[in-house]
């Protein structure tokens, strides 16, 4: 009865122990994916911010081509 009690003892400490490396693997694996997602995230941040700089650049350029006086100048040079 005794070896019983010693085997099932070791056997809930190897559970336990099995369970607790469980843990920290699964936790080794979200701290590495969140990581890896903020480097997403700034690259894409980073991405958005290049793109709105060019979207404003654009803006402008198109402003300045549909302008009226830029109409008429294109008009008058066409006329000729």
């Amino acid at each position: 009865m005794q070896l019983s009690k010693v085997i099932r003892s070791k056997s809930l400490w190897f559970l336990l122990f099995l369970f607790s490396f469980a843990l920290a693997l699964c936790s080794v694996y979200i701290r590495i994916n969140t990581t890896l997602l903020g480097y997403e995230i700034g690259k894409l941040k980073a991405k958005e911010l290049s793109l709105i700089r060019k979207k404003s650049l654009l803006t402008m350029e198109y402003a300045k081509i549909t302008s009226k006086e830029n109409l008429l100048k294109r008009l008058k040079e066409n006329k000729d």
